[in-house]
């Protein structure tokens, strides 16, 4: 136990408080109907989530790494970043893997009919970029 109990005890408090935050705020969006049928508010999360993530890899573990690859080049001449290159390749690897598997199925899924009788997207995101065009081409005209 350290020196200073308050110090000790304050904390725990701390560590006690965001886990309970993080449990909460985790918890609603699962058990509200409305967020979990929302694209928007769900896109919205997803997109919080994603700058979390990113932010934690290269605020706190990407200087981490460049440091400790310092250390262990000892050679103060060596300048190619191995950690950087790793990192933006992963990154790349991810983003890429992401829209190739998980995102191409909204160009090939039609199962709604408009009124016109073409096939519209399922997914929210290409309905609207459709919605967009048609507008765009109809304002040139």
């Amino acid at each position: 136990m350290p020196s200073d109990p308050t110090l000790f005890w304050t904390k725990i408090g701390f560590c006690i408080f965001a886990f309970l935050e993080a449990f909460l705020t985790g918890i609603i969006p699962t058990q509200s109907k409305t967020f979990r049928e929302s694209p928007k508010i769900m896109g919205i999360a997803n997109s919080f989530a994603a700058g979390v993530f990113i932010a934690i890899a290269l605020i706190h573990i990407l200087p981490e790494a460049m440091e400790t690859w310092d250390g262990i080049a000892k050679n103060p001449d060596h300048i190619f970043p191995l950690p950087t290159v790793l990192v933006v390749t992963g990154y790349t690897l991810i983003l890429i893997l992401d829209k190739v598997l998980f995102d191409t199925h909204a160009l090939f899924s039609h199962d709604d009919h408009d009124d016109d009788g073409h096939h519209e997207a399922i997914d929210p995101a290409e309905k609207k970029f459709r919605e967009n065009l048609r507008a765009s081409f109809a304002n040139i005209k």
